[in-house]
């Protein structure tokens, strides 16, 4: 019987110890990420500030046109390993073309941790999500933030989710959706850079069968994985023919038409 104790002691050390590997492992690979450039953000900032309001709190941000009526609502989930407040251009972009934003912060910034990350963000402001519900709602993502946001809107569509919202589609940047939605009666937009050399383009394309009927690619000449964000450039990017605000300028003005189309 002691020996038996013994083992099992030994047995629970070993377990707790590979756990607190893993979780210093983690927490260093996390802790390694893209930070969003602040002086272009600012930049934009105060170019479309008497365009677009904006508002914070600990779970994200959101983006709200000004003086203009609202065309519909887009939730956004930032890419992997990078800084949510990176895509504030983007939703500056997006919000002065008259699209309410929200732009989730993820924990660890990762949006896999958190798929229902709009939920969260929008839970403690039901009185004004209740003044757009009748918009059309987008859920859209960069890179991982891509798929998050795909599975999240499988769970909603699988009625496994009790947000209380209707989606009309997707919208990927440099994404793609590991859960299937080929049978679901939702729009998708994917659009990437043709010299990202981040995007995985054998998963890309064969993730396409889990794309639903109505679909549409569109790609960026001269577009880069990591200008769909104001962050720098990525390990392993491809070099850009255009600059970082003439794709986030791009990538907005393409959201709008395919959303209004």
């Amino acid at each position: 019987m002691t020996k038996l104790k013994k083992i099992t002691k030994w047995i629970a050390i070993s377990l707790v110890a590979i756990l607190l590997i893993a979780f210093i492992a983690f927490k260093i690979y996390t802790a390694n990420y893209y930070r969003a450039d602040n002086q272009i953000i600012s930049m934009v900032e105060n170019l479309l500030d008497s365009q677009v309001n904006s508002y914070c709190d600990e779970n994200g941000s959101v983006f709200i046109p000004e003086d203009q009526e609202i065309k519909a609502v887009i939730v956004f989930y930032p890419g992997g390993k990078v800084e949510y407040t990176a895509y504030t251009t983007l939703m500056y972009e997006l919000a002065s073309r008259g699209y309410l934003c929200l732009l989730p912060k993820m924990p660890e910034n990762l949006a896999i941790l958190q798929i229902n990350a709009t939920e969260v963000l929008t839970s403690n402001y039901q009185d004004q999500v209740d003044l757009v519900r009748d918009l059309d709602w987008y859920l859209a993502g960069h890179s991982l933030g891509g798929v998050a946001a795909c599975s999240y809107l499988d769970s909603v569509l699988s009625s496994s989710s009790e947000s209380g919202i209707t989606y009309s589609g997707v919208i990927l940047c440099a994404s793609y959706p590991t859960a299937d939605l080929s049978d679901d009666d939702i729009r998708l937009l994917s659009i990437y850079g043709s010299e990202d050399g981040v995007l995985n383009m054998d998963k890309y394309e064969a993730s396409k069968t889990n794309w639903p009927e109505d679909s549409e690619e569109y790609i960026i000449d001269g577009g880069i994985h990591s200008y769909f964000g104001t962050y720098g450039i990525q390990d392993g990017d491809g070099e850009p023919l255009i600059s970082n605000e003439a794709q986030i300028k791009l990538t907005a003005s393409k959201i709008a038409s395919w959303i209004n189309s």
